[in-house]
C-alpha cells in the first residue's frame, strides 16, 4: 500500500517516540522542550501522555507555556493532562495509604545537554523517515517492475493492445492510486513499452514519434539504445524526417561502443542532409569509421556533397578529386558487405557521371560497365553509356547500345530522348533514311504523349489531387485519369516518390489496425490515429509535389526534344541536298559500294565472331551489340552542342 506524506510522518513520529522512550535515561523525566519536539514530529497525544506517566514527569505551566503548547498543536486533552501533573504532585496521601517510595531527585539538564538531546532526537527522526521512504519506494519499484515486465511480455508476443492497456493503466493509476509524474522513470519506461509494442506489431509509423521521444530523453536513460536502434531500422522502411531529429545533435554518445556511435553519427548526418544543411551533416558522416556497416553510404553521401547542386556549375579539380575519392571508398567498403551491392552500383554510376562531366569518356564507360546486370540502374547505365560512346567516336558501340535499349528487358523504362539520340547519330553519319525513321518513331511514340500529359496537368491543381489522380491512372490506365503508361514511368522510377508512396501505404495499413482496436485502446488509440492522419496528409502532399514536378519536367523535356528534332530536320535537309548532288554527279553508286552491311550485330569474345540480329534478344548478349554502320559523309561532320538531359551529376542521387 502507498503511504501518504502525512502518514509517513506519523509512522516516523511513532518510531521516534519509541526511540525517545527507549533511550531516555530512566532517572530523567521528560522535559517540556522534549514535548515540543514530539509535537513537531506529530507523535500522537496519547503516546506523549503515556511517556509522561511512565516517567512521572511533573510540569508547572504558566500562561506562557500553555500558549506555546497550543501554538505547537497540542490538543486540549494533552494540555489538561500536563497541567494535572502539577496538582497531582501537590496532593497529600491519605492516612491509610502506603507512602510511595521516595524517588531520587532528578538532575536538571544543562542547556548544552538539552540542545544535544534535541538535536539527537531530530536526527533520529530524519533517519527513520528516510528509511521508511526507502522501504516504500522499494515496494513501489518492485510493483512497478512487475507491471512493466508484464507489459513487455505482451509486446514481445505481439499483443500490442494488451501491452498498451497495461502501460497506460500503470501510468495513470500508479501504485495504490498515486499516479506517476510524466517525467518519472516509471512513465519513461511505460512510454518505451508502448513504442516497443507498436513497433513489434508492425505499426512502425505509429511507433516512430514515441521512439524519438524516448531517444530525446537522454543517452543516460535505460532504453536509449533500444529505442535508437528501432528508430534507425524504421527509417529504412518509411519516410520519417520530423524536424525534431535535429535535436539528436545535442546528445553525447561517446560512452557507447564504436559500432553504436557509427550508427548514431550516420543517422544524424543523413537526417541533416535530408534537411539540406550539408555543412552540419558532413562532420557527422565523417565520424563514421571504416568498419561500420554505414560507412559505404556515409562516403557516398560525402561524395555527393562535394558536387555542386547546380548542374550548370563547372566542377573544380579539388571537387572532382574529393568526390572521386569518396565514391571509390564507398565501392571498396560496400563490395565486402553482403548487402552492399546497391551502394556499389550507385557509387559506380556517380563515378561514371563524374568522369563524363570532365570529358574522361573512357573512364566513364569503364564505370558504367561496372554496374551489375541485376541492378535497377542497369538501363540508366546503358542509356547514358550509349551517348558517351558516341561522343568518344565509337559509333558502333553507341548504336549497338541504343539497339539493346529497345529490348524487352528495358520495356518498363521510358527514355523519350532515345529516338532523338539515335536520330542525332544517324544525321552525323549522313544516313538520312535511318535518321528519318528515328524521327518518325519519336513522333509516333513520344510526341503524341504531349496532349494527354497537358490534359492531366490541367485537371490536377493541389498536391493531393496529383497524388490521387496519378494512382487512379496507374490502377486503371483506360479510365478517366488518362495518363499513358509511358508517362507514368518517370514518376514510378522516382525513388523519392516510391518511398513516399510506401509510407502512405504503411500509414493506411496502421490506420486500419488501430480502428479495429479503437475501443480497447481508448484515448491512446485516438491520439495515434490523429497523428497518423497528420502524417498521411504530409506524405500525400509531398508525393503530390514530386509527381507534379516530375511530370512538368517531362513536359519541358518533350518540348525540348521536339525543338531538337526540328534542328535535326534542317541538318537532314542538307544531307538530302548533298545526296541529290552526289546522285547527279554520278557518285551515288560509289558511295553505296563502300558501305558495308548495315544493322546491329552481336559480337562475342574479343575479336571477330559476329552474326546478324534475328529479332530476338538474349540476356547474356545485352551490352554486346554493335553496329557496323559507316559514315556516308564526304567530310567530317562535327557534332553539335546538344547535351542530353541525363548528363547531370545530380541524377546520381
Amino acid at each position: 500500500m502507498i503511504v501518504t506524506p502525512t502518514a509517513l510522518r506519523r509512522l516516523a513520529s511513532a518510531a521516534l517516540a519509541t526511540v525517545v522512550f527507549a533511550t531516555a535515561a530512566p532517572c530523567w523525566a521528560i522535559t517540556l522542550d522534549q514535548v515540543f519536539v514530539l509535537l513537531e514530529s506529530e507523535v500522537p497525544d496519547d503516546t506523549i501522555i503515556k511517556k509522561i506517566q511512565k516517567d512521572a514527569s511533573k510540569f508547572n505551566l504558566g500562561p506562557k507555556e500553555i500558549m506555546e503548547l497550543k501554538r505547537r498543536g497540542a490538543s486540549a486533552k494533552l494540555i489538561q493532562f500536563i497541567i494535572s501533573t502539577a496538582s497531582a504532585s501537590a496532593a497529600k496521601p491519605t492516612d491509610g495509604a502506603a507512602k510511595p517510595p521516595e524517588k531520587k531527585p532528578e538532575r536538571e539538564l544543562s542547556e548544552a545537554e538539552k540542545a544535544a538531546e534535541e538535536a539527537r532526537l531530530k536526527e533520529e527522526s530524519l533517519r527513520i523517515l528516510e528509511e521508511q521512504k526507502k522501504r516504500e519506494e522499494a515496494g513501489r519499484r518492485m510493483f512497478a517492475g512487475k507491471v512493466l515486465a508484464a507489459g513487455q511480455n505482451y509486446a514481445n508476443n505481439g499483443e500490442f493492445v494488451k501491452a498498451i492497456q497495461t502501460f497506460t493503466k500503470f501510468v495513470e493509476e500508479g501504485v495504490d492510486g498515486v499516479a506517476f509524474a510524466p517525467d518519472s522513470a516509471e512513465a519513461y519506461s511505460a512510454k518505451y513499452g508502448i513504442a516497443n509494442a507498436l513497433a513489434r506489431a508492425g505499426l512502425i509509423q505509429s511507433a516512430a514519434d514515441t521512439l524519438l521521444d524516448v531517444v530525446r530523453a537522454g543517452s543516460d536513460k535505460l532504453f536509449f539504445t533500444q529505442a535508437f536502434m528501432q528508430l534507425r531500422d524504421l527509417r529504412k522502411l518509411i519516410i520519417y524526417r520530423p524536424p525534431e531529429l535535429e535535436e539528436l545533435t545535442k546528445l553525447t554518445v561517446t560512452a557507447f561502443d564504436q559500432a553504436f556511435q557509427d550508427s548514431y553519427y550516420y543517422l544524424v548526418g543523413e537526417a541533416l542532409n535530408d534537411f539540406g544543411v550539408k555543412d552540419q551533416s558532413r562532420p557527422y558522416l565523417e565520424k563514421v569509421t571504416g568498419k561500420s556497416k554505414e560507412y559505404p553510404r556515409a562516403q557516398y553521401l560525402i561524395g555527393l556533397m562535394s558536387i555542386p547542386d547546380n548542374p550548370e556549375e563547372k566542377l573544380g579539380g579539388a571537387q572532382v578529386k574529393e568526390a572521386s575519392e569518396a565514391f571509390q571508398k564507398a565501392v571498396l567498403a560496400a563490395e565486402v558487405q553482403t548487402e552492399g551491392r546497391p551502394v556499389v552500383d550507385l557509387a559506380y554510376l556517380a563515378l561514371a557521371r563524374l568522369a563524363y562531366d570532365i570529358q574522361q569518356f573512357d573512364a566513364a564507360i569503364y564505370y558504367y560497365k561496372k554496374i551489375s546486370k541485376s541492378s535497377p540502374k542497369l538501363a540508366t547505365a546503358f542509356y547514358e553509356s550509349g551517348w558517351t560512346y558516341f561522343l568518344k567516336g565509337d559509333v558502333s558501340r553507341a548504336l549497338g547500345t541504343f539497339h539493346a535499349l529497345h529490348s524487352p528487358y528495358f520495356a518498363h523504362q521510358f527514355y523519350p530522348e532515345l529516338w532523338v539520340l539515335e536520330a542525332t547519330a544517324y544525321v552525323n553519319l549522313c544516313h538520312a533514311d535511318k535518321a528519318e525513321a528515328a524521327m518518325k518513331m519519336f513522333e509516333e511514340k513520344v510526341f503524341v504523349l504531349g496532349p494527354p500529359l497537358r490534359d492531366f496537368l490541367k485537371r490536377s491543381r493541389k498536391p493531393e489531387e496529383f497524388y490521387n489522380n496519378f494512382l487512379a491512372a496507374v490502377s486503371n490506365p483506360k479510365g478517366g485519369a488518362g495518363l499513358p503508361r509511358a508517362l507514368q514511368s518517370p514518376v514510378l522510377s522516382n525513388v523519392e516518390f516510391y518511398n513516399l508512396h510506401q509510407t502512405v501505404r504503411q500509414i493506411d495499413k496502421e490506420e486500419k489496425v488501430l480502428r479495429e482496436n479503437l475501443a480497447a485502446l481508448g484515448p491512446v488509440g485516438q491520439e495515434l490515429l490523429q497523428k497518423l492522419g497528420q502524417r498521411r496528409t504530409e506524405r500525400v502532399s509531398e508525393a503530390g509535389v514530386v509527381i507534379q514536378q516530375t511530370l512538368r519536367q517531362t513536359q519541358k523535356e518533350l518540348d525540348l526534344y521536339f525543338d531538337k528534332l526540328q534542328q535535326l530536320r534542317l541538318d537532314l535537309d542538307e544531307i538530302r541536298t548533298q545526296e541529290i548532288e552526289d546522285e547527279q554527279a554520278g557518285r551515288a553508286k560509289e558511295l553505296a559500294d563502300s558501305v558495308q552491311k548495315e544493322g546491329a550485330i552481336a559480337i562475342a569474345g574479343s575479336d571477330s565472331m559476329s552474326w546478324p540480329f534475328e529479332g530476338e534478344f538474349w540476356k547474356d548478349e545485352i551490352g554486346a551489340y554493335r553496329s557496323f554502320l559507316r559514315t556516308k559523309c564526304k567530310q567530317e561532320n562535327k557534332l553539335g552542342q546538344y547535351r542530353p538531359k541525363f548528363l547531370q551529376l545530380a541524377g546520381a542521387r
